[in-house]
């Protein structure tokens, strides 16, 4: 019984004089302050993206399915009837319209006059 009551007077006092020394040994109250201030930061950037993972976690996601290729009966072949490419000629058709007066390209001036112009292909 004695070394019950013992070991838990030591234990008491092994703990009051941790608590105690400790803010003793601590130094200048701003001494740590960055530290401080970095540790905060990285806990408020890490809780944040734990954050977002619970939130992206939690919504349903859209997942893009191929539908089901559709059956469809074949076409029936057809083998009534041809083809048959005939070539005819077709005379072009010109127009005449009024080239007013410009410069060539090589800088001399060309007086306006009527000139053909082809409107369809022959």
């Amino acid at each position: 019984m004695k070394t019950k009551k013992r070991f838990s007077i030591i234990a008491v006092l092994l703990t009051s004089i941790t608590l105690v020394a400790a803010p003793v040994f601590a130094g200048s109250k701003q001494q740590h302050r960055w530290e401080g201030v970095a540790i905060g930061l990285g806990a408020a950037i890490l809780g944040h993206a734990i954050y977002q993972a619970h939130l992206d976690a939690s919504q349903p996601r859209v997942v893009y399915v191929e539908p089901a290729p559709e059956y469809r009966q074949p076409r029936p072949e057809h083998h009534r009837g041809h083809w048959e490419w005939q070539k005819t000629w077709i005379a072009p058709t010109f127009e005449k319209v009024w080239n007013p007066g410009h410069y060539d390209r090589k800088g001399r001036w060309v007086p306006g006059h009527w000139i053909e112009v082809k409107t369809s292909e022959g």
